[in-house]
């Protein structure tokens, strides 16, 4: 086969890929999982509370991925959470954005999260800090409540393996 032929194969294809397969550049859904999230501290001193955790995490490309996901609060609404991270070493870093509307009442809660997950494990720890608002206090004494916790993360739900490689690209090219 001449040279130029097999490069017009070479761009055709590149060119053809993404329109029928996903790409080696597509964001890619890896698992979702489960964690007890075990809180250890809090803006008070030293707690011991735990509740479950349920997300999925998608590779975004390179070391880079999203989790979205929520913490079961029991009886009073999820508490949603969603960011990203990047894979740094052997070390997942999170940082990630939480809300909840709680039922039954009028407090409405934000949060920034940041974990460190052991990639193999999926265990590791985490801190926060949210900032609530009760909205029936809207225009009169405005009840606001900042708070912070800390503690550990322990994957509980089936495993999510991260990857970093960067063989798509690499394979499609030396195919001939």
């Amino acid at each position: 086969m001449k040279k130029g032929t097999v490069a017009l194969i070479v761009m055709a294809a590149l060119w053809l890929v993404p329109l029928g397969t996903p790409c080696w550049g597509a964001p890619q859904y890896l698992e979702q999982s489960t964690w007890t999230l075990s809180i250890t501290l809090r803006e008070h001193g030293p707690v011991s509370e735990s509740a479950s955790m349920t997300g999925a995490i998608t590779r975004m490309g390179g070391t880079y991925y999203s989790f979205q996901g929520y913490v079961n609060v029991q009886d009073d609404g999820p508490f949603i959470l969603a960011g990203g991270g990047v894979l740094i070493g052997d070390i997942l870093y999170l940082n990630l954005t939480g809300t909840q509307k709680h039922t039954g009442n009028d407090w409405r809660d934000t949060e920034v999260l940041h974990a460190e997950l052991d990639k193999t494990t999926l265990n590791g720890t985490f801190f926060s800090v949210g900032h609530d608002f009760d909205v029936s206090t809207a225009g009169t004494t405005q009840n606001f409540d900042t708070r912070f916790q800390a503690g550990t993360l322990t994957r509980t739900g089936p495993p999510i393996v991260l990857t970093q490689s960067l063989t798509g690209p690499m394979s499609l090219l030396l195919m001939e």
